[in-house]
Parts: structure tokens; C-alpha cells; sequence
């Protein structure tokens, strides 16, 4: 790279994050929403602020649908017609426009009538049929289309666990052929996977015990009485599941110190989740923050819920500190946003989130007992349809939605890279370049590189090729001569 390429980085760098902060100090953004994404420059990723993608809507609460309350909300799922809100001892069913259409709060099994109990996580099919989880009770209840009971199902049989663990299913999912996959409380081998008709199959996508170069110096000095006690030392579990249009099982790990928190797991139950080559950088919340702290979260992101939209694009949940990351199917951070507060728009413990429709993303804030109702912005809406035309290799289109994002916030490097992708499919590769360089990709500014070597080469190959002839021609020539001249001083 030469001098002129470090300094026009160098001055890019600057005026972004100059004008990043102006932006802050002014405060400009909508919604007085904190968001953010990550600018990386040579000392690594640092937060810079950014517009909100999402403008606050309202908060549905008790009181708007019409029922005594919302206590112990643990999730929301939204199906094609509905939306469902499970809590302690009941399952709240409204449509998109929140207007109550049931409460369900017992049903009616083998002729004796049942109260529910906690409801934490919840999953409805196509066809409308609901799977709830009752772990107090170990059991998933699922529901017909009419929201009358058609199974209950406890714990699956040929499940082996340890006799002192009570069966709990936490969260569930199911694909299209009807599989079911659980999380389960005090369970570590992985996701419960179950047969269609309930018995056990699997554990899938077990969670790897890691162990640090310095645990692994203490365990060899370890007699082997205390490494028998160390087995005890038990890989975290999965938090929460859903799955996507493909089957694929996208999953949060409990534990804030995976190197994975995210995953994507396809039918042999291997992570497959992309990331950006360029960096390495594996998705999982804030890249920055505390180690230590008195009064403020320290550590990694604890993700506790995950949603995938229909072209790849998902959301994650941080209750540690009450923010909601998203991502492209490649891995690359979209945008940030969230606090913890007690505000309107702000969270007081989100448990949950799901994308309603295109435009719209609920939380469930357990703390204010509310669904939480956002709405993209112009801002966010151009990045979500610049990903979803991605995702279409549509890359033209692509390219007119990040210009917009640009516009809006010229610290949003992947937006340039986005840029980028689409002129170098158009064999504009010294503009690419240009743009892979701005958006700090090492991995696309090489291949940009490497196409305008190919291509000079590759015009400048028939006068090579001719010079080269030429100067044979002539070495050849000068022998001749040099050789015709020596023969003739011979027979002088």
C-alpha cells in the first residue's frame, strides 16, 4: 500500500470519527435511542455513536390488552396472523395490531382441567400450532390450531440424564418435518432433539468445555483425585433457539465467556455461522467493553434471545446491558442499539426479541411488564433492504440501499464494503478497491488488488509479448551479423 493510500485511510479515519462525535455531542439522532456500531481502525474496534435504525413506537401493556396483567412475561413469538406473549400461568394471544383474541390460562386434558404454570418459551408452526414450556412442571404443552390441547409432552423417552436432574425445557423450536429441539435447564450435552411423535433423538450441538492454556498448566500438575473432581466442571448451556426458513438452528450460548455465543447449526449439529475473513472477529455483542467495574456490567455480552428475519438477517439480545445487536448472514455487525432505563424506550429487563413483519421489532421487557414496539426508520430501513438485496445477488440495488446508509452515517465502514462488493461484480475493481479501503477490508481490498494486476497484465501481455520477440529478433540479428563479420576478417 503506498503513502498516498495510508494518508488518504488516515484522513478518512479522522473525519469520520470527528464527525461520529460531533453528531453525539449535538445529539441529532432520533429518538434520543442509543446506537451505535463498530469503527475499527489500526488499534482495533471502538464504539463510535450512529443514527438509531429503529424509532420508538409504543409500549403494549396489561392495561391496553385488556387483562389483569402482564406478570413474569418470558417470551413473545409472532406468527403469519398472531402474536403470542407467555407468562407465569398463562399465554396471551393478540394480533399484529395487539387486540386480545385470547387468554389462554387452563385447558382441559383426558376430561380434568389443568392451570398453567411459567411459561418461558414458546414456538408456533405454520399451520398455527403452539409448543409452550412449562418447566416447572417438565412438560411442553402443544396446542392445535384452535388452542385446544393436543399433547402434553413430558419427558421424552430414551433421554438419558442423571437421576438427581429434573427434566425442565426452557425454550423450544421445531422445523418443518416436525422435530423439536429444546433447551433444557441443568442439561449440558447440547440441544434436546425429539422425534415428531416425542421420543427422544439426540443431543445436538454440544457446547465444548474450553480450557485456557493456563487451566491446562494446573491440570497436568493436578494428581488424579483432583482431576476427578475438576470433570465436575461442566460446559454452559444454550440459552435460547430459533430456527430459519432452512432448518438451520441458529442458538445463544448462556455462558459470556464462549468464543462463540452465537451459533448456527446445521444438520450434523456443526456451527456454520459466517464471519467477516478480513477481521476474524466472530459475532458476539459489544467487541468493547469493562473487564472490571464497580455499579456498571463488566464483561462479555450475555445474549439470552435470538431472532432470524427470511434473508438471513438476525437480532440478538444482550441482557447484560439491555442492548439488541444485528447482523448479515456473513457475520458483519449492523448496528447496535438499546440502554437499560426507565424511560419509555428504554429497557428494564428484556427477556425476548422477534422481528413482526418488515418493518418492526418487539422486546419483551420483563421488568415494565411491556412488548416494546419499534419501527425501522429510513436509516434502518436501508440496511436491512441493502442485506436483504444481498442476499437476492442483487448487488446493484445493494449498492443504491448502502449509498443511502452512507449518507445518513459516514462511520458505517461495512456500508463501503457493501459498495464495494457490488462494483467489483461489475469489474470496477480500482473503484472497489477504493471503497474496500475505506470500509477497512483487508480480505476484499486484496482480491480488488489482485483483479487490477490481472488485468494489467493481462492488457499489457501482447506488447510484452511483442518487446519480447523484438528482442530476440534482435539478439538473433546480431549474431548473424557478428558471425558474418568474423568470417569475413578470417578470409581477409
Amino acid at each position: 500500500m503506498n503513502k498516498k493510500r495510508i494518508r488518504l485511510r488516515a484522513i478518512v479515519s479522522a473525519v469520520v470519527l470527528m464527525l461520529s462525535f460531533f453528531l453525539a455531542k449535538y445529539d441529532v439522532f432520533a429518538g434520543d435511542i442509543l446506537s451505535y456500531i463498530y469503527y475499527y481502525t489500526d488499534t482495533g474496534y471502538h464504539p463510535v455513536p450512529a443514527p438509531s435504525p429503529y424509532n420508538y413506537i409504543k409500549s403494549v401493556n396489561a392495561e391496553d390488552l385488556r387483562i389483569e396483567d402482564l406478570n413474569g412475561i418470558n417470551s413473545i413469538f409472532v406468527s403469519d396472523k398472531h402474536v403470542y406473549i407467555g407468562c407465569n400461568g398463562k399465554i396471551v394471544i393478540t394480533d399484529h395490531n395487539f387486540n386480545l383474541i385470547r387468554e389462554l390460562t387452563s385447558f382441559i386434558y383426558n376430561g380434568k382441567e389443568q392451570e398453567m404454570s411459567d411459561i418461558t418459551g414458546m414456538w408456533v408452526t405454520d399451520n398455527e400450532e403452539l409448543y409452550a414450556c412449562e418447566p416447572s412442571k417438565g412438560r411442553i404443552l402443544h396446542f392445535g390450531s384452535d388452542w385446544s390441547i393436543k399433547r402434553i409432552l413430558g419427558k421424552p423417552e430414551g433421554i438419558i440424564i442423571p437421576e438427581n436432574v429434573a427434566y425442565q425445557p426452557l425454550k423450544v423450536a421445531v422445523d418443518s418435518v416436525g422435530r423439536i429441539y429444546v433447551v433444557a435447564n441443568n442439561i449440558y450435552e447440547g440441544l434436546v432433539e425429539i422425534n415428531p411423535d416425542g421420543t427422544f433423538l439426540r443431543y445436538f450441538g454440544v457446547v465444548e468445555v474450553r480450557y485456557t492454556p493456563i487451566q491446562l498448566f494446573w491440570r497436568r500438575l493436578q494428581t488424579a483425585e483432583q482431576r476427578a473432581r475438576s470433570r465436575l466442571w461442566l460446559p454452559v448451556n444454550f440459552s435460547n433457539l430459533t430456527i430459519d426458513g432452512d432448518d438451520f438452528v441458529y442458538a445463544t450460548v448462556a455462558g459470556s465467556g464462549d468464543e462463540e455465543p452465537i451459533r448456527k447449526l446445521n444438520a450434523k449439529g456443526r456451527n456454520i455461522l459466517r464471519y467477516p475473513v478480513g477481521t476474524g472477529v466472530k459475532p458476539q455483542g459489544d467487541l468493547e467493553y469493562n473487564h472490571y467495574g464497580l455499579r456498571v456490567p463488566a464483561g462479555k455480552s450475555t445474549l439470552s434471545a435470538i431472532d432470524v428475519n427470511d434473508y438471513g438477517l438476525y437480532v440478538v439480545l444482550d441482557t447484560k446491558r439491555s442492548r439488541i445487536f444485528a447482523y448479515d448472514e456473513d457475520g458483519y455487525m449492523l448496528y447496535a442499539f438499546g440502554e437499560s432505563g426507565t424511560a419509555e424506550w428504554r429497557f428494564q429487563l428484556p427477556v425476548d426479541v422477534k422481528f413482526m413483519g418488515e418493518d418492526r421489532l418487539l422486546v419483551a421487557d420483563r421488568g415494565s411488564e411491556s412488548i416494546k414496539v419499534f419501527e425501522l426508520n429510513d436509516y434502518g430501513r436501508s440496511i436491512h433492504n441493502a442485506v436483504k438485496y444481498q442476499s437476492q445477488f442483487n448487488y446493484d440495488l445493494a449498492m443504491e440501499e448502502w449509498k443511502k446508509v452512507i449518507d445518513h452515517n459516514p462511520a458505517f465502514q461495512y456500508a463501503y464494503v457493501g459498495v464495494g462488493k457490488a462494483l467489483y461484480r461489475r469489474g470496477d475493481y480500482k473503484t472497489a478497491r477504493d471503497y474496500f479501503l475505506l470500509g477497512q477490508d483487508v480480505y476484499y481490498y486484496s482480491m480488488a488488488y489482485k483483479k487490477i494486476r490481472q488485468e494489467w497484465a493481462e492488457q499489457y501481455f501482447d506488447l510484452f509479448v511483442g518487446i519480447l520477440v523484438l528482442l530476440v529478433m534482435c539478439v538473433s540479428v546480431y549474431k548473424i551479423i557478428k558471425k558474418f563479420k568474423f568470417q569475413v576478417r578470417m578470409e581477409a
